[in-house]
């Protein structure tokens, strides 16, 4: 019976929490109506307006605010309910208070925790600001934490295997043909990688502030190890799903024969860029994990020094044992030895004689290391390397441009693999290309670099034309965007 009651009061206090960010949904659902009011379904308003700030989130759209809320209520529910739009503004006005004070208070519920047996009270806030505009005197709001917890709550599946479910739903999505789903889906788990980035925040937070004995240092260290290992197995399973869309991408490439064919290949492309963006988000909060581990473990080193220094009194418990008690030099010598260093003793040993010496002779020149020797082996090397990589990128090149003619950089790189821009070797071969423009396949320059890239045009020629904006590709690398035409051999000048 003890073990049963036990097991039925684990996590109750998780459980109300849970069940708490529900109430300003259920107060808007049984708000006190007035005659005005009698058509409107206040439940379902609030939980449109929370899909709306969701939606909003998925798509990075932050500046929304009641307006953008009212004009959204007014679209879907314009037609049942043959209301205003003034009337839905206030309506959003409405909704918008009740998931977030107007002075800026978090809700809190207050609640026995049965499991601790002692009173909780746990605070929350559904709406959080998203920054204020002076000149038009707006403010616009987005999902808190609590807000997104309901959200996916309507979902029914556990947060903490909430991305997981995602890489699942990714890759059956991609084996049935449903890429705009997938992209969806990627940018639902990438708000989800972002709330544990600040679920991790506020725990390094609580790391420090509360780690004062043994029994917290455990159960804090518990709850980060855990946090640690779901997010390994969630990275491995990222780098399946990236291979997985990989291979999709190239089996897409291979058949590109209709416009919907087109369409697929592209939508592919962008999944797979948008999928290493929230996968690199994914692999900060693994290094985050690190540090929140040394930190904890730094924190119980600071509390136990401090406890340490409280409760150790030098003067009670060395010195005046020392003074007044009639101790041995032995007992004393022990007593002391522990607050004083090793002994260090300097000197020079004859064993230097045996050591290798050095030995030049005074008509030989001492080599030059300031500038070392090239190796041509290495060179090679680095040259095929490099070579077989523009190779490549040509190859992705001419499959994304397809039958046209003309294209720019900047298009180029959204539609090309994300391995294919993150690398070194991509610049290059554009700063290259744009040195020789015009150029064309020349069969006595076999060995050179672009050989293997240029011999792929069958003929024609590349003419690469300087545009006036920067385009930054990645994070990494920034270049000046170029128009790439591609001529045939006829109509070189």
């Amino acid at each position: 019976m003890e073990r049963l009651m036990d097991d039925a009061v684990k996590g109750y206090g998780e459980r109300i929490k849970r069940l708490a960010i529900m109430d300003p949904l259920f107060r808007l659902k049984y708000r006190k109506k007035n005659g005005e009011d009698e058509s409107i379904d206040w439940f379902s308003m609030g939980l449109l307006s929370l899909l709306f700030f969701f939606e909003c989130m998925l798509q990075r759209q932050m500046k929304k605010g009641v307006p953008e809320l009212a004009d959204f209520l007014f679209e879907v529910c314009g037609n049942r309910l043959r209301l205003s739009r003034t009337r839905f503004f206030q309506i959003a006005e409405t909704i918008v208070q009740a998931y977030r004070d107007p002075t800026g208070k978090r809700q809190e519920e207050v609640f026995f925790d049965w499991e601790t047996q002692s009173t909780e009270a746990y605070s929350f806030s559904i709406l959080k600001t998203a920054g204020f505009d002076k000149t038009e005197n707006r403010q616009y709001y987005t999902l808190d934490e609590a807000g997104i917890e309901l959200i996916f709550a309507t979902k029914e599946y556990y947060s903490e295997f909430r991305i997981s479910i995602n890489q699942l739903l990714i890759r059956k999505q991609l084996e049935k043909g449903e890429f705009s789903n997938a992209l969806s889906e990627i940018h639902e788990m990438r708000i989800a990688v972002e709330t544990i980035r600040e679920q991790m925040r506020r725990l390094g937070l609580d790391v420090v502030r509360n780690i004062v004995s043994d029994e917290t240092y455990a159960k804090y260290m518990q709850i980060v190890k855990a946090t640690h290992d779901r997010l390994e197995r969630e990275d491995e399973e990222f780098r399946e799903l990236y291979n997985f869309v990989l291979d999709t991408t190239k089996k897409q490439s291979v058949d590109l024969q209709t416009a919907k064919d087109l369409k697929a290949y592209e939508q592919l492309l962008q999944i797979s860029k948008e999928l290493g963006g929230a996968h690199h988000l994914h692999q900060q909060l693994l290094k985050e994990s690190i540090r929140l581990k040394n930190k904890a473990i730094d924190a119980a080193k600071q509390a136990l020094y401090s406890i340490g220094i409280q409760t150790f009194h030098f003067d009670q418990e060395i010195v005046s044992r020392l003074v007044s008690s009639p101790l041995p030099p032995i007992a004393s010598n022990g007593l002391a030895s522990a607050f004083t260093s090793l002994n260090r003793h300097r000197s020079w040993s004859l064993l230097t004689l045996f050591d290798k010496q050095r030995n030049l002779s005074s008509n030989t020149d001492e080599p030059n290391k300031a500038y070392p020797e090239v190796d041509d082996e290495y060179m090679e090397e680095n040259r095929q390397k490099q070579q077989k990589n523009f190779s490549l990128i040509m190859h992705y090149v001419l499959t994304v441009m397809n039958e046209r003619r003309k294209i720019e950089l900047k298009e180029l790189s959204s539609k090309l693999p994300l391995q294919i821009v993150n690398h070194r070797s991509f610049y290059d071969f554009w700063l290259i290309l744009h040195q020789r423009s015009p150029v064309q396949w020349e069969p006595d320059r076999e060995g050179d670099l672009l050989d293997g890239a240029l011999s792929q045009l069958q003929g024609d020629i590349l003419v690469l034309t300087e545009c006036k904006d920067i385009i930054e590709p990645t994070s990494q690398f920034k270049i000046q965007n170029m128009q790439l035409e591609r001529k045939e051999k006829e109509h070189e000048i």
